[in-house]
C-alpha cells in the first residue's frame, strides 16, 4: 500500500510539473515574428564621435520598433576609435558588430580576416552601387579587389571655406595690393588660390583686431594632432607639391624635393595659424571659423554646409567655398585633399552579421530615411539625396556649394595609402611632421629620417 502510494503521489508530481517544464521551454523556443527573423538580437556600433553619428541616434528606438534588434552606438575620437576595436579584434571577442571603417586602415583590417565581405550581403538584398556616389563605393574597396568591404556610410573630401566678405571689401582689397603687388583673388572652380596666394592671404589675415596687441584673427586654422590628423595635414601638402609617400614598386619617395618643398611650405603656413592647431582634435577649428576667429579653414562637406546656416554660424552668408590651393609647379591641374569619410563594416567576430547588415541596409539604403537622415545632421551617399529640392529648400546656399562638393570628389580627392601597415606609416609622418612644427628636426632631418622608418616597415610587410 504504502509502494502504491508512493507511485501515485510521484504521477500526480509529474503530471502537476510538465506543463510547467513545457511552457518554460516553449517560451525559450517562442518562433520569431513573420518579418522579424532577428527579434531579440543585440548589435554594437564603434563610430567616430562627430555630428553625423549624433544624428543617428534618434533612429535607434524605429528600427527595433521594426525589427526586433537592439542597436548600442558607441563614439569615440578616431585614434581611441581605432585602438579600442584593435583590442577587441585581437582578443577576437566580437565586441562590436559594426565598425567605422576609415581608408587609413582598412588594409590592415582586411589582411588580419577583421572584418567580412558584404559583396554577398548586398547582392542577396539587391543592393545597387549605381544608386551612390562612387567615391563612396571607392572608398570602401583594398587594393584592386571588387569586394566591398564596408556599407557606404560617408564620403566627401575637404572643401575650403573663405571669409568672401573680407575677399571682396574694397578697404582690405587696397591695404593687400599695398602690401603683395596684386589684386586678392577671388577663387573659381576654373581658377583655384595657388599656394602662394594662398599663404599671402593667410598672412594679410592674421591680425590683432581689438587693438590690444594680442592675435585674434588668424589667416588659417587646422587639426593637426595625432596620428590621424598630424598625417592628414601633412599628406594633401605633400600631394598638391607633386609628391608621394611611395611609388607603384613601393619604394617610398618621401625625401624627395617635392616634398621638402611641403614641408617647408607647412612650417611657413603655421606661422598665422593658432598656437594649439597641433592639439586641435577635428572639428575644433569649426566653431573659430564660424565665431570670425579665422578666415580661411577646410572641412568636411557638413562643416562648410552649416557654415552658411545662420542657425549655427555667426558669419553665415559671409563664407564663399572653394576647392583646396593648387602648385602651378606641380605638373598637377589641381590641389589634392584626401578622399575622405568611410564605410561602416561588419566584423568578423559578429555574433549577429546578418541583423547588423539588416540594419545598415535600413538605415542608409532607404532614400526617403537616408533623406531625413541627411536633413538633420547625418551624411549623404545616395546620389538622388543631393538632387532633392528639400535640401535645396533646406539649404539655399547650396546651389554655390555643392558644384565646389562634387568638382573636389571627381578631380581633387585623392584615396590615401591602403596597404596592411598604412597606419604605421602615418605614424612615421605625423610624427615628422610634429617635430618640424615644434623645432625638434629640420625637415630635412625629418623626412631623411621618415624615409628610412617607412622602407623599413614596407619592406616588412613584403616579406611577409
Amino acid at each position: 500500500m504504502k509502494i502504491l502510494k508512493k507511485i501515485l503521489m510521484t504521477l500526480m508530481l509529474v503530471l502537476f510539473l510538465t506543463p510547467v517544464i513545457l511552457w518554460a521551454g516553449g517560451k525559450k523556443e517562442a518562433p520569431k515574428a513573420p518579418g522579424r527573423p532577428y527579434e531579440g538580437a543585440r548589435i554594437t556600433i564603434g563610430d567616430l564621435a562627430r555630428g553625423i553619428s549624433d544624428a543617428l541616434k534618434p533612429y535607434l528606438d524605429k528600427f527595433k520598433e521594426e525589427t526586433g534588434i537592439t542597436v548600442t552606438l558607441e563614439q569615440h575620437a578616431f585614434d581611441s576609435l581605432r585602438d579600442k576595436m584593435m583590442i577587441e579584434f585581437a582578443a577576437k571577442s566580437g565586441y562590436f558588430d559594426i565598425i567605422y571603417l576609415s581608408p587609413g586602415y582598412l588594409g590592415e583590417l582586411v589582411e588580419n580576416d577583421y572584418i567580412l565581405p558584404l559583396n554577398d550581403y548586398m547582392k542577396r538584398l539587391g543592393f545597387r552601387s549605381e544608386d551612390f556616389l562612387p567615391a563612396a563605393i571607392e572608398i570602401s574597396r583594398y587594393g584592386t579587389g571588387e569586394e566591398i568591404w564596408g556599407f557606404p556610410y560617408l564620403a566627401d573630401t575637404s572643401i575650403l571655406m573663405y571669409r568672401k566678405d573680407l575677399f571682396q571689401d574694397p578697404a582690405e582689397r587696397a591695404a593687400f595690393r599695398s602690401q603683395f603687388g596684386y589684386d586678392i583673388p577671388i577663387p573659381t572652380i576654373e581658377k583655384p588660390l595657388t599656394t602662394k596666394e594662398f599663404l599671402d592671404l593667410a598672412k594679410f589675415f592674421t591680425r590683432d583686431t581689438n587693438g590690444d596687441g594680442k592675435v585674434d584673427m588668424f589667416g588659417f586654422g587646422y587639426p593637426q594632432i595625432g596620428v590621424a590628423y598630424g598625417n592628414l595635414y601633412i599628406m594633401p601638402w605633400i600631394w598638391t607639391f607633386g609628391g608621394d609617400y611611395f611609388d607603384k614598386n613601393y619604394k617610398v619617395i618621401v625625401n624627395s624635393p617635392q616634398a621638402l618643398a611641403a614641408m617647408k611650405y607647412a612650417l611657413e603656413l603655421q606661422k598665422y595659424q593658432p598656437d594649439g592647431v597641433l592639439a586641435w582634435e577635428y572639428g575644433n577649428h569649426i566653431p573659430r571659423f564660424y565665431e570670425g576667429h579665422l578666415v580661411m579653414t577646410a572641412g568636411w562637406f557638413n562643416d562648410a554646409l552649416a557654415a552658411n546656416n545662420p542657425a549655427k554660424s555667426k558669419v553665415a552668408g559671409k563664407v564663399g567655398y572653394a576647392t583646396v590651393p593648387r602648385h602651378p609647379d606641380s605638373g598637377l591641374k589641381t590641389g589634392k585633399a584626401v578622399l575622405g569619410g568611410g564605410s561602416l563594416a561588419i566584423t568578423k567576430h559578429s555574433k549577429n552579421p546578418e541583423a547588423a547588415f539588416t540594419y545598415l541596409n535600413w538605415m542608409f539604403g532607404n532614400e526617403s530615411r537616408a533623406l531625413e537622415w541627411y536633413l538633420n545632421g547625418g551624411s549623404a551617399t545616395l546620389k538622388r539625396i543631393y538632387e532633392s529640392p528639400k535640401v535645396h529648400e533646406k539649404f539655399p546656399w547650396a546651389k554655390e556649394f555643392f558644384p565646389v562638393a562634387n568638382y573636389s570628389l571627381e578631380h581633387i580627392a585623392k584615396q590615401r595609402p591602403t596597404v596592411g601597415v598604412s597606419h604605421s606609416l602615418f605614424e612615421v609622418m605625423a610624427g615628422a611632421w610634429h617635430n618640424v612644427a615644434l623645432g625638434r628636426e629640420t625637415p630635412e632631418a625629418a623626412l631623411a629620417r621618415a624615409q628610412r622608418e617607412m622602407q623599413a616597415i614596407l619592406d616588412k610587410w613584403r616579406r611577409k
